[in-house]
């Protein structure tokens, strides 16, 4: 399958949401977290069911969307000293040194996390995260039906509170 790796960023520069399906000419691409999601739940892309601008559908999880099809990717906190996700060294799998059998019926993401090894995101979470780490966020919030909802009425709070505020002031 292909999946595409795009995120768009908010005016400040953070990664909030993810666009779960892309068009590009008259063909639609899920993405990347969403397709290891539906590989983790052995369903494949034909199981993906969007109906664009409402909802992305994976076999029984109905992921609520925005107008652009993003869903609001939840990001998970450190736990003290213990991260979200583990990050190991696959050097030390390859050489022996952790075990393979530790990953067993795992989802395993292979990426770069080391400091200045290619390009960091900002999240609500870190201002600093590897973009393979923000690919593990959006898989668990897809899984866990861990994500944002937007109400039907929000879209007209934000209008309404401006004005509010503006007629105060």
């Amino acid at each position: 399958a292909i999946g595409h790796l795009n995120a768009n960023a908010d005016v400040d520069g953070g990664i909030r949401a993810e666009p779960l399906v892309l068009r590009y000419y008259d063909t639609f691409y899920p993405s990347l977290s969403l397709l290891v999601a539906a590989r983790s739940l052995n369903l494949g892309p034909a199981d993906i069911k969007a109906r664009l601008g409402e909802e992305v559908r994976l076999g029984n999880l109905h992921i609520r969307t925005d107008g652009l099809t993003q869903m609001n990717t939840f990001f998970y906190k450190d736990r003290g000293d213990k991260p979200a996700f583990q990050v190991d060294s696959f050097y030390d799998v390859l050489s022996g040194k952790i075990p393979a059998a530790k990953y067993q019926d795992k989802i395993v993401l292979i990426g770069a996390t080391a400091a200045g090894v290619g390009a960091s995101q900002v999240t609500p979470v870190s201002p600093n995260m590897a973009p393979v780490l923000t690919l593990a966020h959006s898989v668990s919030s897809i899984l866990q039906e861990h994500f944002f909802v937007m109400p039907a009425w929000g879209s007209y709070a934000s209008p309404g509170a401006f004005l509010l505020v503006a007629l105060y002031i």
